[in-house]
Parts: C-alpha cells; sequence; structure tokens
C-alpha cells in the first residue's frame, strides 16, 4: 500500500528550455514528480487543486478494474476537481507493472506542465537481473503560450491553418531555446543546462521512455549505442535490438543499454517528427525558432565536461509509424482472443461544421464532454447509454467477457496516436489505404499495448476481452485534437456497472 499525502497542484515560473513562462505543476515541479509502487500495491493519491481553475489527472495506462470512478478524465468518468477541493485517487495496480505516466485530463491543462511519471516495479520482473540501474527519461514538445490561447486560436471560426508549432522539445523536462528569437521584454536565458544522464563504464541501464507530448512522435537514440527493448506500454516483449525507436504520443518502452563504449560523452537524441505533422503558412506559430533536434547528453563516469561531438546512428524506420509488431512479440506470447463477439468500425476524418471550425469526427460524430454530468454518473443514475446524443460518441456493448474487435480507419492526411483506457490490447495489424487486408492480420502472437499509432490514409485492426466494465476513453492523444472532438465513449457492460456503488468523495464532486 503506497500513500501519496498532499500533492498540490498549482501554478509557477519556470524557464524549462531557458525561456520563462507560466508553467503548470505539481508540488511546484516539472516534469511533475514520480510515483513509484510495486506490481499489486494499493495507490492511494491525495490531489489538492490549487490552480483557480477545475482540474483532474489520468492514470496512463492503469486498467482500474474495479475503480472506473477514479480513471481521471472528467465528462466521462468524473466530474472535475474544482478549485481549492481534494480529491483522493484511491486505485490497485492489480497484476500490472511497468511504465506509466499521469497527466491532466481536464482541457489542455497538460500542454502547460501538469504530468509526471508512474513506474510499477515488478519483484518477479524476468529482466531484473539484466540492468544495474534504471532511469527514467520523458519527451515533450514544449509551448510558450498558454495552451488555452493556442487551443482559443486553434478553434476560432475560419482558421485556415494546422495544429500550433511548439517552441522548443524538452527530455526529462529540459531543452534549449534560442533566446535571439524571444521576444522583447521576455526572460530568457542563453545555453540553458541539458539533461544529463551518468553511466559508468561496465554496467547495464534501464531507460524507461515515455512520450508525454502535445503533438509530436518521437525518434530515440544514442550515439553509438545499442537500445535493447524489454518492454511496450506495460507489456514485456521478446528482446530487440535496435538503434533508433520511434515513440508517438503516450506509448512507452524500456530499452536497456550497456555502457561499453569509451568514456566520453554521448548525445541522447530525442527527434520531433516534423513530416508526421501538417502546417501551412496559416499555422499557429509558423516562424517558431524550434529545432526538431532535442538532444540530452549521456555522460561516462571519468569524461569530460566538454559536450558531445558524436554522430548520429543512420538507421531507419518508416516514417510516422510505430516499430513493426514483428520486432515486438510478447514475452509470454499468446494468440488473439476469439471468438469475436461484436465489431466496431470506427471511420475518422476531420471536417469544418456548421459554425465553421474544424473538428475531428468518429463515424460522422464530434464529441462533446458534460463535466458536470459525466457518462459514468449518468449511468448509475439509471440512463440508457443507448439513448445518449450523437455529441457523447457512445458504442455500447454488453456481453461480458466478450471478445471486443475495433476497425480503425483514417480517412485523413495526419498521424494519429490512439490511447485506449481501461485495456491493453491485441494490435491484430495495419497498412495503407483504407480497406483492411486480412491476410496481413497476425493472430499467432500479436503485440499487446495500449496506445497504437494510426497513419494517414490507413486502417489498423486491434482487439480486447471485455473483462471490465466500466467508461472508457478512446481517443487520438494529440492534445488539441481531444479538445476538437476526436473521441469515442466505449460504454463496456452499462448493466454490470449500474450495480456499482461509487465512493462519496467521487459523487461530492458534482455537487460542489
Amino acid at each position: 500500500m503506497l500513500l501519496y499525502p498532499n500533492p498540490q497542484t498549482r501554478q509557477k515560473n519556470l524557464s524549462p528550455d531557458g525561456f520563462e513562462r507560466r508553467v503548470w505543476t505539481a508540488n511546484d515541479v516539472y516534469p511533475g514528480p514520480i510515483i513509484r509502487a510495486n506490481k499489486g500495491d494499493k495507490i492511494f493519491v491525495n490531489v489538492t487543486n490549487c490552480f483557480g481553475e477545475p482540474a483532474s489527472i489520468h492514470w496512463h495506462g492503469l486498467t482500474q478494474k474495479e475503480t472506473n470512478w477514479y480513471d481521471g478524465a472528467p465528462g466521462f468518468t468524473q466530474c472535475p476537481i474544482p478549485n481549492d477541493v481534494s480529491l483522493v485517487y484511491d486505485f490497485s495496480t492489480y497484476g500490472q507493472s511497468g511504465t506509466y505516466w499521469w497527466h491532466s485530463h481536464y482541457l489542455t491543462q497538460y500542454v502547460d506542465g501538469l504530468r509526471g511519471t508512474l513506474i510499477i516495479h515488478d519483484p518477479d520482473d524476468p529482466y531484473l537481473k539484466s540492468y544495474d540501474e534504471e532511469y527514467v527519461i520523458t519527451l515533450s514538445d514544449w509551448y510558450h503560450d498558454n495552451s488555452s490561447t493556442l487551443l482559443s486560436d486553434r478553434m476560432a471560426p475560419g482558421y485556415e491553418g494546422f495544429d500550433p508549432i511548439p517552441d522548443s522539445g524538452l527530455i526529462s523536462g529540459k531543452g534549449r531555446y534560442d533566446c535571439s528569437a524571444a521576444p522583447k521584454d521576455s526572460k530568457c536565458t542563453p545555453n540553458a543546462p541539458l539533461a544529463t544522464y551518468k553511466f559508468k563504464k561496465g554496467r547495464r541501464y534501464r531507460l524507461r521512455l515515455i512520450n508525454t507530448s502535445t503533438e509530436y512522435l518521437f525518434t530515440f537514440s544514442i550515439d553509438e549505442h545499442k537500445l535493447k527493448i524489454i518492454e511496450t506500454d506495460g507489456e514485456y516483449v521478446e528482446p530487440y535490438t535496435v538503434e533508433k525507436i520511434p515513440i508517438n504520443i503516450g506509448q512507452r518502452y524500456s530499452v536497456i543499454v550497456e555502457a561499453n563504449q569509451a568514456i566520453d560523452n554521448y548525445w541522447i537524441r530525442a527527434t520531433m517528427n516534423k513530416e508526421c505533422v501538417n502546417s501551412n503558412n496559416f499555422t499557429i506559430n509558423i516562424n517558431s525558432a524550434i529545432n526538431y533536434e532535442v538532444v540530452g547528453i549521456l555522460k561516462y563516469e571519468g569524461a569530460k565536461n566538454d559536450e558531445p561531438t558524436t554522430k548520429e546512428s543512420n538507421e531507419q524506420h518508416d516514417r510516422c509509424k510505430d516499430l513493426s509488431t514483428k520486432f515486438l512479440i510478447p514475452l509470454n506470447a499468446k494468440p488473439a482472443p476469439e471468438p469475436v463477439h461484436k465489431i466496431i468500425t470506427l471511420n475518422t476524418t476531420a471536417i469544418t461544421n456548421e459554425k465553421n471550425v474544424t473538428v475531428f469526427t468518429v463515424n460522422g460524430k464530434s464529441f462533446s464532454p458534460d463535466f458536470q454530468n459525466p457518462t459514468l454518473q449518468r449511468i448509475l443514475n439509471g440512463e440508457d447509454p443507448n439513448t445518449f446524443p450523437d455529441d457523447q460518441v457512445t458504442f455500447v456493448y454488453d456481453e461480458p467477457n466478450g471478445v471486443i474487435e475495433v476497425i480503425l480507419i483514417n480517412n485523413g492526411n495526419g498521424t494519429h496516436p490512439f490511447h485506449m483506457h481501461g485495456h491493453n490490447f491485441f494490435v491484430l495489424g495495419s497498412g495503407d489505404g483504407t480497406e483492411v487486408v486480412k491476410s496481413e492480420l497476425n493472430y499467432k502472437n500479436p503485440t499487446i499495448r495500449d496506445t497504437v499509432t494510426l497513419p494517414a490514409m490507413s486502417w489498423t485492426v486491434i482487439r480486447y476481452v471485455a473483462d471490465n466494465p466500466g467508461v472508457w476513453a478512446f481517443h487520438c492523444h494529440i492534445e488539441w485534437h481531444v479538445e476538437m472532438g476526436f473521441v469515442a465513449q466505449l460504454i463496456e457492460s452499462p448493466t454490470e456497472l449500474a450495480k456499482r456503488q461509487p465512493p462519496k468523495d467521487w459523487s461530492s464532486l458534482c455537487s460542489k
């Protein structure tokens, strides 16, 4: 049992990349504190909201079995936490272990800094003897303007551009902005310190990599060092060695790196894949001084205090796509569950609505949250989710322990990372075009994860078991797109769900 008392969310002036701005923090730090637990632990986190506006915390990748009300998604599973109010998130890790993160799920707050990591250690980790130490590394894009302003501009009627361009990229909350491009009268410190990780020659290191971005897929590498993948989104995989890994928003990898090179300094590279993001001359912040080649430093014990001069690996992977599933075989591989009880097809696209605002749709419907009457509360109050209005984008299935197959079709020219709350799923296959090619599906030993990349004009097929009654968001994890309606609600086993009794502190949020 782990108790994390009184973490407070508040705003503070910080300079992650050298440029000072107001940052939304937890316990006055950005990135937020690392929460550590052991497999099987029960976790209590008392969140006190001092923002001056509502807030929430979502536990990304945690399935929240039996605790759907603590999933932390306002409009879906809770009312937001009002200002000057506390909520104790009380949930079990159950059988989960691995690399996770937490972030606000209220509007675009996590863009401004309210995000951190959650590591669940496994005493029976099959790779425990394969490494000596570990580091947690987060990858993020970073904006100098407040996200509420950027979102308002992005969703202005008649806006002809694309998603806002960031000002920099960060590794574990540190980056380096070109202060010569900073607006007059702003505070900016040139040559801001870079994230630095100390290695001792001959030792082995587990790096837990997490993309906590708003918009960008990163490609991660360390000059002259191999990356042995052992975990994907909390699932152990057969070891596979690469030199570079594409990591999309919400995805996590653990890799083992051996300190087997000459004692020196080496660049850690996290390249923001700008070719995966659309822009034009009307795009917000199109003249950003951003350097897409984000770097940190791997420093061997005994090396000089010089910046590295090492060169990047030339290994290539498919652009704007996940690492091939043929390289990500689960350590305890099993066939995809069957027989299929329900098939859900989700066609995704962007449209201009009747207000001349660009929104995203799932099967022609764009999601709009009701923060004061969230879906879970409505079901617990006896409402039939089959009668909810179109802007709730609900997909209802009442087959306890049935097998659900979801077909994702991207009809647009953008790349989208799709994350499912409440489940890890089997990735059966993906391909170009909008017609599923069944011969390319892997039923024998498919990859298991909770976030998958849907490239432009493509399809992906996933499958999972409906063993977790609840209201589960399934959404693009580009944060601007969430606010533009790119969300589906999976209403799982509502008959069973309606019988459950929520805790009083949860229920009281809506009355406040």
